[in-house]
């Protein structure tokens, strides 16, 4: 769908290093590869139930990765697998499920584990309210200011709450991938285009992708936008720009059921 000419801000620039990290469908992301390689850690806002992004990156460079995720909880994980245990016992489920679940446990505690991975139970947002809050001032005290970072965020909404941060931090962020939510509700739609705007004084959009869990508005701008930035020293002198989305092998649809949300920038002579 042709986008509403007012969102041609969001039109990305092109880059030849472009990757797909993380599973196809939901949970993956597509980055530029060069900054990966060159960058010194990872930074994870928001894990939920899908860590592929953060195994493919820990595979692809053996660096650190730091998480954020106060919504991570072993107990459900739990309640699932007893539930299972007991459907199974009762010749209600086959083992072969009851398995599924143990295995889905199993895996996030393998993960959260790994020597390279560093977990946190927090809520990152600003400014801090509640006891297990946090800020990106917290975040980047834990490492060496040294360090260069990829930072991927997914943190439902709280996205709008720290963009001044992000931006405060952006001399040490190499690439910054970022979920923005409920673009099309009114109260969120000039926060999103304010926060990008505010981004791009430090950043260029490189990708930009709906997900088609959630809907697409009458503008062509889904309500959910999955949008890769790349630090802007990395811009070429040279800019060139990409119309259409998806691209083929980078993107897929987040729901694998329906057809993914098709967007298209107008292009001006």
């Amino acid at each position: 769908m042709l986008l509403d000419s007012k969102y041609n801000f969001l039109k990305p620039i092109k880059t030849s290093h472009l990757k797909r990290m993380g599973a196809k469908f939901d949970g993956g992301y597509v980055v530029d590869s060069k900054i990966i390689r060159t960058s010194d850690r990872l930074i994870s806002f928001g894990l939920g139930t899908d860590w592929s992004f953060e195994l493919d990156y820990l595979k692809s460079t053996n660096k650190n990765v730091h998480i954020y995720d106060y919504t991570i909880n072993y107990w459900p994980y739990i309640k699932i697998i007893i539930k299972y245990f007991r459907r199974f016992i009762t010749f209600r489920t086959s083992y072969k499920n009851f398995r599924i679940k143990l295995n889905d446990f199993l895996k996030l505690r393998k993960f959260l584990s790994l020597p390279k991975v560093k977990f946190f139970k927090q809520k990152i947002t600003f400014p801090l309210k509640n006891k297990n809050d946090t800020d990106i001032e917290a975040v980047f005290s834990r490492f060496d200011h040294k360090d260069t970072i990829i930072l991927k965020c997914d943190i439902e909404g709280s996205e709008y709450d720290i963009i001044e941060q992000i931006n405060k931090y952006s001399e040490r962020i190499n690439m910054l991938i970022i979920e923005f939510h409920w673009i099309n509700q009114s109260k969120y739609q000039e926060n999103f285009i304010q926060a990008v705007k505010k981004l791009e004084k430090n950043f260029k959009i490189i990708h930009i992708h709906g997900n088609n869990y959630d809907s697409q508005s009458s503008t062509g701008l889904p309500n959910v936008l999955e949008i890769t930035f790349t630090n802007i020293k990395y811009v070429p002198d040279k800019i060139e720009y990409n119309y259409e989305f998806p691209i083929n092998d980078l993107d897929f649809p987040n729901d694998p059921f329906e057809k993914d949300f098709k967007l298209s920038f107008k292009r001006y002579n």
